[in-house]
């Protein structure tokens, strides 16, 4: 065992839970500022030492990159030892700098957009511990761990998409997302049951070195049911209805759980089983075509969304399924990547969005921003530096963890998902600069003037944010792949090729020329020709309102589930209730009514009918004891 991994691990994993636990039971007792003092510096601390772990684990040669600390046994299922364990490797680590590093970021930033809010403590005692079950998540070494920190995860998004609970609609996006992430729950506890049934153990080291026990068909069903668990945690179709309702919660929420951490668990998952999905060809297609679809269908609905943050939920949604093409295709460190330039310009994106609505007054409405660019400098440069990101405009950083992707796609023989993949790039730099050009550009259409603040707590992080979303692709520059020689320890036996360096430049030169069309596209209909835009909303007018009621996919969900269910719940109350619940006591107590009445029917108060009564009971008792006793001795 490495002491120094040994020694400091457990302190990156608890330090956030600690931090909850003392704002919890010693917060209320100290001023209120100390609790955000407690939850900053407490994952500060796990980011410090996530780099000095990191140091020390990518010093190490290759082979030696993969660390499995074990902590004793926490229960005993038939012959297999079940313990609570550390799995250290490149993969770990990279997840883990972005949960604390981009996580230290958000919670630096709600110092001061919930400042004045009345549950200040509360708000980072549930951060905390959301930060916790993601390490927990990441840093497991087996299956079940993991899902302990997969359903941490899903609490404390709960908490925090419900934190206003005096609002109806958060109470009931919070529930949504809880109730589709425990359908995610079960999709990996089925893989786990059939962990056990083929190799009687749930550990990734005795599950990826005995992958050849299961059999082409059994892996292709553990990936599957893994695969359901990820698409409910990161928001992919059919169970990705519940990201834009989260943004109910406060913006910082949205920055850490729905852009840098809780929605990149699903790719985490895929990468993390690579030894399953390298063998199991049907489960791994069916991620890249999950990945695919859902890029580009929530690539679609963000063309016509109104609401600030419901944009960027629908480009995350969007950009997650870039990771899963690309972890689907096996081109892990392409995903691996994207995952932590995503982190950069997505967290930049909603934080940058946060300080306009927090100058707003919360208005989301972009119909009733515009010309916000000389009021707000700040805001307009950040954000556009997200935005050129996330549209994948070189140099920012979006534009080689994206490029990277659609290139191995095109490489790895699948023009399909290519294409897919490049309509979606283009739908992506198409409703981001509809969103920016909406929000900064023009004239001010907004009838309560803006109260701006300058808070900087609030500016420093998203000011760090954008100088990695525009210097973070460098790690991959060609002939000089620093990402793919750090990931290299995570996937030493990966079937398909890994390197990002070599870029086909034709293709990319393609794939540019189409976004800078878009982007043209959106400045000419939200710049300069106002009237352009509404001849095409008018001549797509189905279309457009098929897009904003997000295909009626919670329509079609309600008739199919919450109608059905309500029906039977109702029958049940009628019949069942009334024909079980309420009539076996109801039957009871009549027949032991009619037994009382049967007995009452003897008391009739005539003495010569309880000495007749008495009188035959003598007799038969007498004859029992003859002749009953007789029997007895004969026998």
């Amino acid at each position: 065992m490495d002491a120094v991994v040994a020694n400091i691990a457990p302190q990156i994993l608890f330090a956030p839970l600690l931090g909850c636990l003392l704002i919890a039971f010693v917060g209320p007792r100290l001023p209120r500022s100390v609790s955000a003092v407690i939850g900053c510096t407490s994952v500060f601390a796990a980011f410090a030492l996530t780099v000095g772990l990191a140091a020390h684990v990518w010093h190490l040669p290759v082979a030696a990159q993969r660390i499995d600390l074990q902590f004793g046994t926490w229960a005993l299922v038939g012959q297999a030892h079940i313990g609570f364990g550390i799995w250290i490797d490149p993969l770990a680590l990279t997840w883990m700098l972005v949960i604390t590093g981009v996580g230290f970021l958000i919670h630096l930033y709600s110092v001061g957009y919930m400042g004045h809010d009345a549950n200040y403590r509360t708000f980072f005692a549930h951060m905390n511990l959301f930060v916790f079950s993601m390490l927990l998540l990441v840093m497991s070494d087996g299956f079940l761990w993991l899902l302990v920190g997969w359903g941490g995860v899903g609490l404390a998004s709960y908490l925090l998409i419900g934190f206003y609970y005096d609002r109806q609609s958060a109470v009931l996006a919070a529930r949504k997302a809880l109730i589709m992430n425990v359908i995610g729950d079960v999709g990996i506890m089925i893989a786990i049951f059939l962990m056990f049934a083929h190799v009687g153990d749930q550990s990734f080291a005795v599950v990826f070195a005995r992958t050849g026990a299961f059999g082409t068909s059994a892996l292709d069903w553990i990936g599957i049911w893994l695969l359901v668990g990820a698409v409910a945690k990161s928001a992919q179709l059919p169970l990705h209805t519940w990201l834009p309702d989260a943004m109910e919660g406060p913006t910082p929420v949205s920055a850490l759980i729905h852009a840098a951490t809780m929605v990149t668990a699903g790719v985490y998952l895929v990468a993390r089983c690579h030894p399953i999905y390298d063998r199991a060809p049907a489960a791994a297609e069916a991620v890249a075509i999950v990945g695919a679809a859902s890029a580009l269908f929530a690539a679609t609905i963000g063309c016509v969304q109104y609401d600030i943050k419901r944009v960027l939920a629908y480009s995350t949604m969007s950009q997650i399924g870039y990771m899963f093409l690309a972890v689907g295709i096996g081109a892990y460190t392409a995903g691996a990547f994207h995952f932590l330039t995503h982190a950069f310009f997505k967290a930049l994106l909603f934080m940058a969005a946060g300080i306009v609505i927090h100058n707003l007054g919360g208005e989301q409405d972009i119909r009733k921003m515009g010309g916000l660019s000389k009021r707000m400098p700040f805001a307009f440069w950040t954000f556009l530096a997200g935005t050129l990101a996330i549209a994948g405009v070189p140099p920012f950083s979006g534009f080689f963890s994206k490029d990277s992707i659609l290139d191995q796609a095109a490489a790895l023989g699948h023009p399909w998902l290519f294409a897919v993949g490049v309509a979606a790039a283009a739908l992506t730099a198409f409703y981001m600069f509809r969103l920016f050009f909406s929000t900064f550009a023009g004239e001010y259409r907004g009838s309560v003037e803006p109260h701006v603040e300058r808070v900087p707590a609030m500016e420093i992080p998203v000011a760090i944010l954008a100088v990695l979303a525009t210097i973070g692709g460098f790690l991959v520059l060609p002939g000089h792949d620093t990402f793919s020689a750090l990931l290299a320890g995570a996937f030493p036996d990966a079937i398909l090729p890994l390197s990002l360096a070599d870029f086909d430049w034709p293709l990319v030169l393609g794939t540019l020329m189409i976004v800078a069309a878009a982007i043209v596209t959106a400045y000419a209909m939200y710049v300069i020709s106002p009237q352009l835009r509404a001849d095409v909303s008018r001549r797509l007018g189905g279309l457009r309102l098929l897009l904003l009621d997000a295909y009626h996919v919670d329509a079609i969900y309600h008739l199919m589930f919450e109608v059905p269910a309500y029906a039977l719940a109702q029958a049940c109350g009628v019949f069942f209730e009334r024909a079980v619940i309420a009539g076996v006591p109801q039957a009871l107590a009549a027949a032991t009514s009619a037994l009382g009445g049967l007995s009452r029917g003897w008391e009739t108060g005539y003495l010569r009918r309880y000495g007749l009564t008495i009188a035959i009971g003598a007799s038969l008792l007498l004859y029992f004891v003859i002749f009953g006793l007789h029997d007895v001795g004969a026998r």
